[in-house]
């Protein structure tokens, strides 16, 4: 008999399993044996959070009866969790997750498929305590009917999870106040908070019990805050955490944050590396105050009304956010949205020597005034793996197309390359020229006038290539997209082909495609979207004749 691996050895394999996701192989490993249950489905339960049938699969094209079974074992996995914190499961399932995503039970107590069978299984013995209605109004038919009081159960759910969930690091959804100042104590590894709402954050005993229990909590993520003094309330939180103990903050709308809440910031300037902000007009003349934050290696800034030029307007602004980041020298992800002086501000920051990004993205910016820019983009070449350049093309002239792709062509090492330009400028040549330089790249994203066959015989040479969409109008023939797939090899695996904009005038028939997609398919296991492009300017519904 052969002796057996040690248990170590065997949390090890399964723990590489569950980080190459690979859910289906760790259930299995569960049921082959004794031995392995125990590290298969902690590493199961660890990663939960990365199963298919989260969200519903989250597919919005499944069939209905597809959707239905999705549904079902999402609720079989939630009813796994709970029961096991009831000790009504074989195994403490609860006490292996890191994770706790309420807002991925709200969204299944809210799915259109919970209900009937599935909602009258999940909440049966022993989580029938955990069933709970309100009455709601209903216009029609003058009366209230019963609804789930998704508020209720979930404060009951997260209430008798949290007493079992030793290793929780990460909670998550519509968390009540009172909630968090109950659950503190019970968690003394929680280091990221992703709040659907900030108003706990306006209670105090939050602030105390994070301190006094939560010692290596450093992250925090809002979705939406409604108050007065939101700018106040958030700096007075940020004030109360350990100093330098921060590592990232996200807003992910507007929720007020400004002056106050920046100068709270720095007082996290040497731990915080990662900084994605939502900021308005009001808040926006403030950004430079984050300027002892040096420590970033990510940021992202979002306007959210894009209406301020800080390099007309607030010059001072203007030129205290380039030296501020300047000075961040382990910056590597940079992303800029609906901010009118992005390019003015980024250009300097690319040309510093001790600033080596790995990834860009500028959306909503103005290429025509952008030549700084993109000339600076070549002093990233070793480094910039990920671009994304989103902008309107109106008002540029052939140098500055000349310009861009000169620059673009020197950026060998990118990995991702996202052109999502409107008004498309370029031609066939300008786009293989970019594309024969760039070897290494696994996902593109390109806009173009009239894309031709050639085009697609220069992509088909990219071995590494993994997803391609073609977002300007293409005349893509038969033998050119079979010449395409004759080019692929093993490398091009579950390549996904995206042709958005088919030209009605070279359309390919249903048949073709059918033919095209089974080859693609059958070639590398890759799929292909083909939809025809329609003029935005004649209606659907207009015919061929008057």
């Amino acid at each position: 008999m052969a002796p057996a691996l040690p248990d170590d050895i065997l949390h090890l394999l399964c723990e590489e399993l569950a980080r190459q996701a690979s859910l289906d192989t760790l259930f299995h490993c569960a049921c082959s044996s004794r031995a392995l249950a125990v590290p298969a489905l902690t590493h199961l339960y660890r990663y939960h959070h990365l199963a298919p049938v989260r969200g519903g699969g989250e597919d919005e094209a499944v069939l209905l009866a597809t959707k239905g079974l999705m549904v079902q074992k999402w609720s079989i996995l939630w009813r796994s969790i709970i029961a096991s914190s009831l000790d009504a499961t074989l195994f403490p399932y609860c006490r292996y997750i890191k994770l706790l995503d309420l807002r991925d039970l709200d969204q299944l107590l809210e799915d259109d498929q919970f209900k009937g069978k599935v909602q009258k299984q999940f909440f049966s013995k022993p989580l029938d305590r955990f069933f709970r209605t309100v009455e709601t109004p209903y216009r029609k038919a003058g009366r209230t009917i019963a609804r789930l009081n998704i508020t209720s159960i979930i404060d009951a759910v997260g209430e008798a999870v949290t007493q079992h969930t030793p290793m929780l690091e990460i909670i998550s959804g519509k968390i009540l106040s009172h909630a968090l100042v109950r659950w503190a104590p019970r968690l003394p590894r929680l280091q990221t908070l992703e709040l659907y709402d900030g108003g706990p954050l306006e209670d105090e005993l939050v602030h105390a019990s994070i301190y006094e229990y939560c010692p290596q909590f450093n992250s925090l993520s809002i979705y939406t805050w409604q108050t007065d003094e939101r700018d106040h309330k958030f700096a007075k939180f940020i004030g109360s955490i350990r100093p330098q103990s921060l590592r990232m903050i996200e807003t992910i709308s507007d929720i007020g944050v400004g002056a106050k809440s920046f100068h709270a910031l720095n007082a996290h300037s040497e731990s915080l590396k990662d900084l994605r902000l939502c900021v308005s007009t009001d808040s926006l003349p403030y950004l430079s105050l984050l300027r002892r934050c040096t420590a970033l290696e990510a940021l992202r800034i979002e306007d959210i009304h894009g209406t301020i030029n800080l390099e007309k307007t607030q010059n001072d602004v203007f030129l205290e956010t380039i030296e501020w980041l300047r000075s961040c020298g382990d910056l590597r992800r940079l992303s800029f949205t609906k901010l009118q002086s992005a390019s003015s501000i980024i250009a300097p920051v690319l040309l510093e020597d001790c600033i080596r990004l790995s990834k860009l993205e500028i959306d909503s910016y103005m290429p025509k005034d952008s030549q700084l820019l993109h000339q600076a983009l070549v002093h990233q070449r070793w480094s910039l793996r990920f671009l994304s350049l989103n902008g309107d093309t109106d008002g540029m002239f052939r140098d500055d197309v000349d310009i861009l792709v000169d620059s673009l062509k020197q950026l060998t090492e990118l990995r991702v390359l996202k052109l999502l330009l409107v008004q498309e400028i370029f031609q066939d040549e300008h786009l293989i020229t970019i594309i024969d330089n760039l070897r290494l790249l696994e996902d593109l994203y390109i806009t173009g006038i009239e894309l031709k066959d050639g085009v697609l015989e220069c992509i088909g040479n990219l071995t590494n290539l993994r997803s391609i969409a073609f977002a300007g109008i293409s005349k893509f023939t038969t033998d050119g997209l079979f010449e395409f797939i004759s080019r692929l090899g093993p490398s091009n695996q579950g390549i996904r082909v995206m042709v958005d904009m088919a030209d009605p005038d070279t359309l390919l028939s249903d048949e073709e495609v059918m033919l095209i997609r089974d080859s693609l398919n059958e070639k590398v296991g890759g799929t292909l979207e083909y939809t025809l492009w329609r003029d935005p300017n004649v209606s659907e519904f207009e015919g061929d004749s008057d």
